[in-house]
């Protein structure tokens, strides 16, 4: 048997990929419209205009299809992560406003990222763990600057980690709550108050 063509293999691995991208771009919108257990491979394929077969050609569950949607929403924010890293202690803490900024920069994946946590609370979601693992990440990150900070002198005495790392991811999430049911409300703005005032409550005087 003769070996295929190495332009025809190309074409077709080509064509593959972009049409599993429309896959993911079609479920990422149709799960922040109608959630995760309410969309069907089948909703997922007429949006793409290919048949249920075909989706489960490149993705053998919607289990599968949501961790992929999550891949992507996820290789988006590696950037954000990746920039707040390069900080160190609370000047790390007051670039926390990127995610924010992520959030108001990308409405639609804010959307996706909010109806697939408030999922997540039902024991049997298939991405509850990934949520958690996502929460607990966040959490780390925040108790981790505030660690280094007083490694470096730069905190008062009997500052609680664990306190200010929930305080903060809760104000954040009900800031991007609000924002989703009015736009209008400055979220950009109220995160850079409330780290602000963190940074105050926790630094050393002086």
């Amino acid at each position: 048997m003769s070996a295929r063509p190495p332009g025809r293999t190309n074409t077709a691995v080509a064509r593959g990929e972009a049409r599993r991208a429309a896959i993911v771009a079609a479920a990422t919108e149709l799960f922040a419209e109608a959630g995760y257990h309410a969309t069907t491979l089948s909703d997922v394929g007429a949006r793409v205009g290919i048949k249920r077969p075909a989706v489960l050609h490149h993705f053998a569950s919607k289990e599968r299809l949501v961790h992929a949607v999550l891949d992507e929403h996820e290789r988006r924010f590696n950037a954000v992560r990746i920039r707040i890293a390069q900080h160190r202690g609370l000047d790390a803490l007051r670039q926390m406003i990127q995610v924010i900024e992520f959030q108001r920069d990308n409405p639609k994946r804010t959307v996706l990222w909010n109806m697939l946590l408030a999922e997540s609370a039902t024991p049997d979601a298939p991405m509850r763990e990934r949520m958690l693992g996502n929460y607990n990440l966040f959490r780390f990150s925040v108790t981790f600057f505030l660690r280094q900070a007083e490694e470096d002198g730069e905190l008062r005495p009997g500052v609680d980690f664990d306190r200010e790392a929930n305080a903060l991811i809760a104000f954040f999430n009900g800031l991007e709550t609000s924002w989703l049911l009015d736009p209008a409300v400055p979220i950009v703005d109220l995160a850079r108050w409330f780290v602000d005032e963190m940074i105050a409550r926790v630094q050393k005087p002086g």
